[in-house]
């Protein structure tokens, strides 16, 4: 496992401040055959119908939030977001969370917080010509040098948020943190691994934090930052079909 990924590396830190976000040709020839594989894996699992498990598995703990200043700070800067985000960000950090513990991979409980809380801080209102994961690193900078976190782990921080975003994320190459912040994302937006879920931790996780106007809200805000990067990472998904997967998600239809 990378213990520091390249910061440079599509979707790192580095390559997204430089970017602001857009893909080369080549770039964009990568993300597909990524999409193309996570799509098929996605859909045959729809097909099968898979839901939430209802056995035990061995690594299910419970889901608790870190104590500390910095978790406080993350609090409050993600309360500055809307709703619909806010409420997502907090589902996205359970869910990831929970997924790491079935895999048995070991995460910085604070930094996943941090990061699954903030990951779509920089998304409303869209900016032209700026993929919004560096907003929402900058926040996340921001409430970290706020209460003195390491510099180390504020850059990881920062880096996992940038390439959340990035079709094919992977623990060897881009560390645990951005995998389980994309992986918890995931599921709250199209179900994807929900299958891996405890059934009991699905059903707290949507009775806590209630999807209400998610599926058209988030729908919305993709489009928009998609239109305002052109060339970017959202505008490659999207015309990959990833709107109408969102309308398709496993969530009860009231919901939406």
């Amino acid at each position: 496992m990378s213990t520091h990924p390249d910061p440079e590396r599509l979707g790192g830190y580095a390559w997204t401040t430089r970017t602001r976000g857009r893909l080369t040709r080549r770039e964009r020839l990568t993300l597909l055959g990524a999409i193309a594989t996570s799509q098929r894996d996605y859909l045959m699992h729809r097909v099968r119908r898979d839901r939430p498990r209802t056995t035990p598995h061995p690594h299910d703990r419970p889901i608790v939030a870190p104590d500390s200043a910095f978790a406080r700070a993350i609090e409050e800067a993600a309360a500055e977001q809307n709703p619909v985000i806010l409420t997502h960000s907090y589902r996205s950090w359970i869910f990831g969370r929970a997924l790491a513990d079935v895999d048995g991979t070991e995460v910085d409980d604070e930094l996943l917080y941090a990061g699954a809380l903030l990951h779509d801080h920089g998304l409303v209102p869209a900016v032209p010509g700026e993929d919004f994961t560096l907003r929402s690193a900058r926040r996340a900078t921001e409430a970290a040098t706020a209460v003195g976190l390491a510099p180390e782990r504020t850059a990881s921080l920062a880096d996992a948020i940038t390439v959340h975003t990035t079709p094919g994320v992977t623990i060897a190459r881009d560390g645990a943190l951005g995998y389980y912040i994309q992986n918890g994302a995931m599921v709250d937006i199209v179900g994807q691994r929900i299958w891996d879920l405890p059934a009991d931790l699905v059903a707290d996780t949507l009775a806590r934090y209630d999807r209400a106007g998610f599926t058209r809200g988030l729908g919305g805000h993709f489009t928009d930052e998609a239109r305002a990067v052109r060339g970017g990472r959202f505008a490659l998904v999207r015309r990959c079909g990833f709107v109408p997967l969102i309308r398709l998600a496993p969530f009860e239809r009231t919901a939406k």
